[in-house]
């Protein structure tokens, strides 16, 4: 998906958007925690002290009733046909805390000094669950009885200290275990008692860029990475294949199936389910009966793959039937349009959908897929297409800086009818940069109302031509997407931060350094230009004109960015390191500079001409460097990267026009 709609044959590009002076004058982002117990505080509190912080945030979070040790044998307890995934992380959590785990579906004796983890689906596992916790809480009844939900207790059982893990299906048992993974602290599990369900439907990844595709290995790597974080949606629709759009028609051949199964294999293991996106629309004839076929059998042969869910996106292209037989029947205009696909849209969801066991609502990307006003198109479109397929939606502009309940709200009744709405999946193009491939957007995800939930089925994102550096923001997705009303933007983009980066401090201090460099995206005002920095540089030059002593904070970040290329090196995710590499080598360029232009303006202070001669030549030369172009486009050659609002170019021109050159 790329800009707004284009004549036939024109592939869009997005434009620079400026966010309206309304919005920069002031946007107060309120984030209200609801805690849906009918008998809790606020689960960031009091009662929660001592639990270490879970993303997503979960919907009721409490102390429990005693830590469980890891560290010795633990017994793990599960119904036969249990997740096997599932049990693979608990044993995985042992062997990290340094115990001894064994699996089965009884304890039979336990050793002394031993631990229980029990894990399950069942009604067994829920009854278990309350009498560890203490009583019957309504949470948990809450959690169990809505899809993917899950909860967790901490306390005894005869004597022995035991965690248990019940969920109202599979999924919910997988993403307890990815809470599990959060709450071992000191080799034991926290005290605790959790509630947990996701309020939106669809939450996950859409491939949907121009540019440089993504590697088959980073593909596998997202979907995990989604898994980890509950998302439960992988899109594929990446660009670069042309058996999606170019060649739809085709099908694919046995090697290439394989790739497709791997990538299907790895999503079902992680508990994401894999879409396919097939997209016609650069030369259907909808009125032609063999493209109908052949679109049938492309999709058929995916199901054979275990694919349950498909796209029929029809965006990107022309705004008006094309072929001769189309007019014919239907005749020209964006009404016509809308007719046409429609009928074919409806067709495949008779003839395929509705046919199929198991397979999620068939969903469309319009070709006018953004606005929640109404035109002819949407108008034919809302009133033809079957009620029951999805629709995605971008927000009210194709890079949309705001998303309101209310906007989406409209939208589902323009995408279907007053008395039926639409149901909407947000297509999210943030932090895509297809449109401005010399930039990274590295901000959590921001303006988007809390209350989105209630009137979405779900929201999925577009992200970066570079997969790992987009795995911030798909985590800040993930927080938002699970659990809206508590989702702190800050806090997540710093857990995310953190979980990329891996323990080590400066790791951790460059991965923030570099994210401060990269988070300004398209003028926001809820996403400002490298904040950090720009507090350094306006610290700096304050003391300077003031004839003070500066505070040495800019040369101590001047210092960071030099070291930024080998530090990445180190993050728990090495893709990061090398999709940031031309970043990272500007900014340890300017940080050079940096360094040798406070070391210019030292020896001016000190009427040392050959220092500040030598200073001024480093300081060019840093520019130079720092302004060549190294990162390699699909279609756009080699661009220069740019860092942020280009405050370091600005502060090194500032530094050479401080001191003219005699």
């Amino acid at each position: 998906m790329n800009a707004a709609p284009a004549g036939a044959g024109t592939r869009r590009r997005r434009s620079l958007l400026i966010v309206a002076a309304a919005f920069a004058m002031a946007l107060v982002v309120v984030v209200a925690w609801i805690t849906v117990a009918r008998d809790g505080g606020d689960p960031r509190g009091e009662d929660r002290k001592g639990i270490p912080a879970v993303h997503p945030m979960p919907q009721d979070v409490r102390s429990g009733n005693g830590t469980v040790p890891l560290n010795g044998r633990v017994y793990i307890v599960a119904a036969p046909g249990t997740d096997p995934a599932s049990i693979s992380v608990i044993q995985d959590l042992v062997a990290d805390a340094g115990g001894m785990s064994e699996p089965g579906a009884a304890t039979g004796s336990p050793e002394e000094g031993s631990s229980e983890v029990h894990l399950g689906t069942d009604e067994a596992a829920g009854t278990l669950l309350k009498d560890v916790a203490g009583g019957n809480p309504e949470t948990v009844q809450d959690a169990l009885e809505r899809p993917e939900g899950y909860a967790i207790a901490t306390g005894e059982r005869e004597g022995i200290p035991t965690a248990v893990l019940a969920a109202s299906d599979g999924d919910g048992l997988f993403h307890a275990v990815q809470t599990l993974r959060q709450l071992v602290k000191d080799g034991a599990v926290a005290s605790v008692r959790i509630s947990d369900w996701p309020l939106m439907e669809t939450r996950g990844v859409i491939e949907g860029f121009y540019g440089t595709p993504w590697s088959h290995q980073a593909r596998l790597d997202v979907i995990a990475f989604a898994g980890r974080q509950k998302m439960n949606t992988y899109i594929y629709s990446p660009k670069d294949d042309p058996l999606l759009r170019d060649k739809w028609r085709e099908l694919y051949t046995d090697e290439e199936l394989a790739e497709l199964q791997e990538l299907i294999a790895t999503a079902t293991a992680n508990h994401v389910g894999f879409s396919y996106a097939l997209s016609p629309g650069i030369d259907i004839c909808y009125s032609r009966p063999s493209d109908l076929e052949d679109a049938l059998a492309k999709l058929e042969s995916l199901y054979s793959l275990g694919v349950r869910s498909f796209v029929i996106p029809l965006d990107d292209i022309a705004t008006r039937v094309q072929c001769a037989g189309d007019l014919e029947e239907f005749g020209a205009g964006q009404a016509n349009l809308a007719r046409a696909q429609a009928r074919f849209l409806n067709r495949v969801n008779e003839q395929f959908s509705a046919a199929k066991e198991g397979l999620q609502p068939l969903e469309t990307v319009p070709t006018f897929y953004n606005g929640s006003a109404s035109n002819a198109y949407k108008e034919v479109l809302g009133e033809s297409l079957d009620p029951s397929i999805v629709v995605q939606w971008t927000g009210e502009d194709v890079v949309s800086h705001r998303i309101t309940a209310q906007s989406a709200r409209d939208a589902s009744r323009t995408y279907g009818t007053a008395g039926t709405p639409r149901a909407l999946v947000v297509w999210d193009n943030y932090p895509v940069n297809d449109f401005s491939q010399d930039h990274l957007f590295m901000a959590p995800v921001v303006g988007r109302d809390a209350t989105l939930h209630q009137t979405v089925r779900g929201m999925v994102t577009n992200p970066m031509i570079q997969p790992y550096l987009s795995l911030p923001a798909v985590f800040t997705y993930a927080d938002f997407t699970w659990n809206g009303p508590a989702y702190d933007p800050k806090d997540s983009m710093d857990a995310a931060l953190d979980l990329l980066a891996g323990p080590d401090p400066e790791v951790r201090s460059a991965v923030r350094a570099f994210a401060d460099l990269n988070q300004e995206w398209q003028d926001d005002p809820l996403t400002p230009s490298a904040p950090q920095l720009r507090a350094d540089i306006e610290r700096f030059w304050s003391d300077y004109d003031a004839g003070r002593s500066p505070s040495g904070d800019l040369l101590a970040r001047a210092r960071l960015l030099q070291r930024l290329p080998e530090l990445l090196q180190r993050m728990a995710v090495p893709g990061f390191a090398s999709d940031a590499s031309h970043w990272s080598t500007a900014a340890a360029e300017y940080g050079r500079g940096v360094e040798d232009a406070l070391e210019m303006l030292e020896a001016s202070a000190r009427n040392d001409s050959a220092g500040v001669a030598e200073g001024r030549r480093n300081v060019e030369r840093a520019l130079t460097a720092a302004g060549a172009r190294t990162q390699p486009t699909l279609e756009l050659g080699v661009v220069t990267p740019i860092l942020g609002d280009s405050e370091l170019k600005t502060f090194l021109e500032r530094a050479l026009e401080t001191l003219p050159p005699n």
